[in-house]
């Protein structure tokens, strides 16, 4: 009778996971599961909000006003006749000094009245290139507010034509009357003498100083 020979086994060590690998597991999982439940939810159809407003209830403190601002697009509209009735019924909304801002305050062009533009003419250039300050249409802009108690935002913005790097952009834009009127595109680009610029400012600041006075400005 033969004996068979003893087969020999390979000594094989069980995976023993360290702590550290265990709480990474676990944070893995915990992350998972809150990944899905946010999923979940966002996919679910949001409930309508319902506020309810009781007119008819007296409140214990006064309305706080939080209205006391207003902007808009066409300047040239704020001295015109309909353009000051507005803005005295807006002044007279609140107890406060209201705040009020107009676009293209240093636009190029004749002050004529346009939806969605306007002018002032406020800065061009002779032929050698010296600036030439013009406020008149800016004052009566800003006289319109001062008279009514409200206090101007002077935008700096919306750049003289003389000053754009790319004044030679432009189109033309229709008033209510239909008519054409010049609307160069170069406003929205940035000066291209910043020296130039500067003074600009400088000079603005100085000339509302001038017809103000130095705590209506800062105010």
């Amino acid at each position: 009778m033969k004996m068979s020979k003893a087969r020999s086994f390979k000594k094989i060590t069980l995976y023993n996971p360290t702590p550290m690998f265990l709480k990474m597991k676990s944070f893995c999982l915990v992350v998972f599961v809150v990944l899905s439940i946010s999923i979940a939810n966002a996919q679910q159809t949001p409930k309508p909000a319902i506020i309810q407003v009781d007119l008819t209830k007296k409140t214990k403190e006064p309305l706080k006003p939080i209205w006391a601002f207003f902007g808009y697009d066409e300047p040239n509209y704020t001295y015109m006749k309909d353009g000051k009735k507005l803005l005295s019924e807006l002044a007279a909304l609140s107890p406060i000094p209201v705040f009020v801002r107009a676009h293209h305050l240093l636009v190029t062009g004749e002050g004529v009245n346009s939806l969605k533009w306007g002018s002032t003419n406020a800065y061009t250039e002779d032929a050698n290139g010296k600036p030439i300050y013009y406020w008149k249409i800016v004052d009566s802009i800003f006289d319109t507010y001062i008279q009514r108690g409200m206090k101007p935002l002077a935008q700096f913005g919306f750049m003289p034509e003389a000053l754009s790097i790319k004044p030679e952009s432009d189109s033309f834009q229709t008033t209510p009357t239909k008519e054409k009127v010049y609307h160069y595109t170069g406003w929205n680009y940035p000066p291209k003498d910043y020296n130039k610029w500067a003074e600009l400012v400088y000079q603005w600041v100085k000339h509302s100083v001038e017809r103000y006075g130095k705590k209506e400005v800062e105010s």
